[in-house]
């Protein structure tokens, strides 16, 4: 449930900053900020506290990897190393708690065994709510073009976000954070290249004929994230209030 109120916090945040952009005197169709450099504070790993699953190294086949009470939720195939074999990508869901953490899987193949590369608890967000409806409409885990890509999105107020992972120097590293959010009278996307540092926020005025829209873009350097630290959503809070929002 943490992550949950941390998206309803971004939500929040995202929501008032289209509020001010419905309520501007003066429309820009296109404005470009001059970039702004600053540093991040590191992000730290958030502290999961709930018994963890623990995982063999190695397995021949997919479910002998899956431990008790838990199953897949989701699933890709692809290369993801470059090895010309396709890979695995698992997100496992706790049967005897579906509002929890959910843990996320990379699998790398090698000759007929699957090894497990690394392992997330914070990329994907979980499931459910305690009153047991779920957070978003719709999720996909998909391995393209060498890269892991998670995407969540609800057409109510959680919104949509999405991630990609690379492997960097044998480590799958964030890349990019994508989020959309809408409301009445405005649109925010935001875009984040982790790599290169780059902060993109477009706000779109949905109450005008023309959808005049304003882009942002500031530097926003932050310290490698790996995929097994991850938590998305965080990081695009704290890019959205060091943007200045």
């Amino acid at each position: 449930m943490l992550k949950y109120f941390k998206n309803s916090l971004l939500l929040f945040s995202l929501s008032f900053a289209i509020f001010a952009c419905k309520n501007k005197t003066k429309q820009v169709a296109t404005e470009s900020a001059d970039t702004v450099a600053y540093e991040a504070e590191t992000v730290p790993a958030k502290k999961v506290e709930v018994p963890l699953p623990t995982f063999p190294s190695t397995a021949n086949k997919i479910e002998d990897l899956i431990p008790q009470f838990y199953e897949i939720d989701l699933e890709a195939d692809g290369d993801l190393n470059g090895d010309g074999v396709d890979d695995k990508a698992l997100v496992l869901i706790n049967t005897k708690d579906t509002t929890g953490v959910r843990t996320a899987l990379v699998l790398l193949k090698q000759d007929n065994a699957y090894s497990v590369n690394t392992i997330s608890h914070m990329a994907v967000d979980p499931k459910y709510r305690e009153d047991g409806y779920k957070i978003y409409d719709y999720e996909e885990i998909a391995i393209d073009s060498g890269k892991l890509v998670v995407r969540i999105q609800a057409t109510g107020p959680s919104g949509t976000i999405e991630s990609e992972y690379k492997y960097i120097n044998n480590e799958l590293v964030l890349t990019n954070v994508r989020t959309f959010n809408m409301g009445a009278g405005g649109q925010t996307e935001i875009e984040f290249d982790v790599l290169k540092g780059i902060y993109e926020q477009t706000d779109i005025n949905t109450m005008k004929e023309d959808m005049p829209s304003t882009t942002t873009t500031k530097k926003y350097k932050i310290p490698k994230v790996l995929f097994k630290d991850s938590d998305p959503s965080y990081i695009m809070i704290k890019a959205y209030e060091k943007a200045g929002n």
